[in-house]
């Protein structure tokens, strides 16, 4: 009887310290999401160069302040649900992964490949961790260009969150003002007209394909058309990077 006993508390202990385990790497993700910083998640099988990972992305770290440097053990079955989360399952390590305070990856280098300006060069704009939040998600993104000076937004914004309706709220919509400075990098990515005098649309599939552009004015139908396209690959110029797919994913 007492054997069952010990049994049974050693088994409910293996699971607690599980849970524990799961909860410290996920808590310490969204807590730093929380107060607005990046992650550079070091991912390693058990204790294999973890230094050597941990050393870089610390360097990365020190390039870019308002981040943290979280490890990820992908032996431990703790991690099984973000190991799959982040699609770690077949991937080589050690790789460190760039995430966005909202929880988007933003790309990832194994170390072989790493250097501290790589990875900073991964952290996406604001609003591109919206959108590939968005893909994450197998949401549409409807991103509107625009500058202050065009008086066309509002409708074409409106005919955006009619098209989100339409499409049971499996979409978002994505303002990018096109003299955004903090938008740079992401307008560099799309390589948008910056000599339009009209609002445009980029639309991109849930699963982050370019699928067609919009020049205002536009109606929900053709948008949610657009959003309903599957395209073998697609990306607007530009939006892609080497061996990657979807809006702005490097």
């Amino acid at each position: 009887m007492k054997k069952k006993l010990y049994l049974t508390i050693a088994i409910f202990a293996f699971v607690l310290a599980a849970i524990s385990s799961f909860s410290q790497t996920s808590e310490k993700i969204s807590k730093a999401g929380t107060k607005g910083n990046v992650v550079f998640l070091a991912v390693t099988d058990g204790s294999k160069m973890l230094s050597e990972v941990n050393t870089l992305a610390a360097k990365a770290q020190k390039k870019y302040p308002k981040s943290e440097v979280i490890s990820l053990d992908r032996t431990d079955k703790a991690n099984a649900s973000l190991v799959k989360k982040y699609g770690l399952a077949g991937v080589p390590l050690p790789v460190i992964l760039v995430l966005a305070p909202n929880g988007a990856v933003g790309g990832g280098l194994q170390l072989k490949d790493a250097t501290p300006d790589e990875l900073v060069g991964l952290i996406p704009t604001k609003k591109q961790a919206q959108a590939l939040l968005a893909f994450g998600d197998g949401k549409t993104a409807y991103i509107v260009l625009f500058k202050k000076s065009m008086k066309d937004k509002a409708g074409t914004i409106a005919e955006c969150n009619k098209a989100v309706v339409d499409l049971g709220g499996k979409a978002v919509v994505l303002e990018v003002d096109l003299d955004d400075k903090t938008e740079a990098e992401f307008l560099s990515l799309l390589k948008p007209d910056f000599t339009a005098t009209k609002t445009h649309v980029l639309v991109f599939n849930g699963k982050g394909q370019f699928t067609d552009e919009l020049v205002t004015p536009v109606q929900s139908a053709a948008l949610v058309a657009a959003a309903r396209k599957v395209v073998k690959s697609g990306c607007a110029p530009g939006a892609c990077g080497a061996g990657t797919s979807g809006c702005g994913t490097k």
